[in-house]
Formats: structure tokens, sequence, C-alpha cells
């Protein structure tokens, strides 16, 4: 029991040594300069717009209303009416074109609604809005909507009987 014991003493006192011999957490000295922080990544900017094409003809922004009204001296005829927003001032020629490339539902008919870009694009490119009105003397009888289609949105009226 004896040399159990001296090799219990031997080691508590080798791990009381090995305990004392840890280093303490070195510090920097006060005059050394802070480490370099990383700058956070700049935010990107926002795209700027594609450049719009002089006297290019092109579907407005956006569609903002459709009225459909029957004129007195054609009933069976339909006047269309449409307001949309321009990307910038001086667009001409706002009109409504037939979209043959429209879905096969033959219960709808679709227009888009474009005009021609100015000669010299506004480089500020406040919104402007545009009306066009579109007369159609014969629908074909299964044709119950009117859908017209702009570069961002589409707007949909029911014909009236």
């Amino acid at each position: 029991m004896g040399s159990l014991f001296r090799v219990l003493i031997v080691a508590c006192a080798g791990l009381a040594l090995a305990g004392c011999n840890r280093s303490q957490p070195q510090t920097a000295p006060a005059s050394a300069p802070a480490p370099a922080v990383a700058a956070p990544p700049a935010t990107p900017q926002p795209a700027a717009p594609a450049p719009i094409p002089p006297s290019t003809e092109l579907p407005l922004n956006s569609v903002d209303s459709v009225m459909l009204s029957r004129p007195a001296d054609a009933p069976m005829a339909i006047v269309v009416q449409v307001s949309g927003m321009a990307p910038s001032a001086g667009w001409t020629g706002v009109k409504l074109v037939e979209d043959t490339e429209a879905n096969g539902d033959a219960s709808i008919k679709t227009y888009k609604l474009v005009a021609t870009s100015p000669a010299m694009p506004d480089e500020n490119r406040n919104p402007e809005t545009l009306q066009a009105e579109l007369r159609v003397d014969s629908l074909a009888p299964e044709v119950k909507t009117i859908r017209i289609v702009s570069a961002t949105n589409e707007i949909s009226a029911p014909i009236a009987e």
C-alpha cells in the first residue's frame, strides 16, 4: 500500500505543477494599434433604367384605366378609352394595337397600349399620363371582354350587352 500511496502523491504533485504552469492570456500593449476592422460592403446603387431608343414604338409603362362605351350612331360598335403612364414626357402616337399573340380565349380581345419614344429621351424620366381611344366597329359575338396590356400590367373590362 505504501507504493500505491507514493504513486498517488507523485501523480497529484505532477497535476499541481501542471496546473501552475498555465500561462495567462497575453494582452496587447497599450501603444499597439488596434487591428483593422473590415468595413461592411457598400450597398449597391440601384441599376439605372435601360436607355430607351429614340423614336421607337414601345408599350407604355402601365395602363391605369379602361372605359368602354357604345357610340350613339353605331350601337354595335365599342369605343375603348384608355389612360396609361409613359416613363417620361414627349411620347407621341399613343394608340391601342391588337395583340394577335394573345391567349387562345375567343371571349377576350387583347390590345397593347403603345407609343413612340421621344427623339431625345428625357434624362429625368418624369412619368407622364397619356390617353388613347379606339373605336371598334364590329367584334365577334363571342368576345365578352376587352383586355389592355402595358409593359408592367394589364386591365380587363367586360363588354356590356
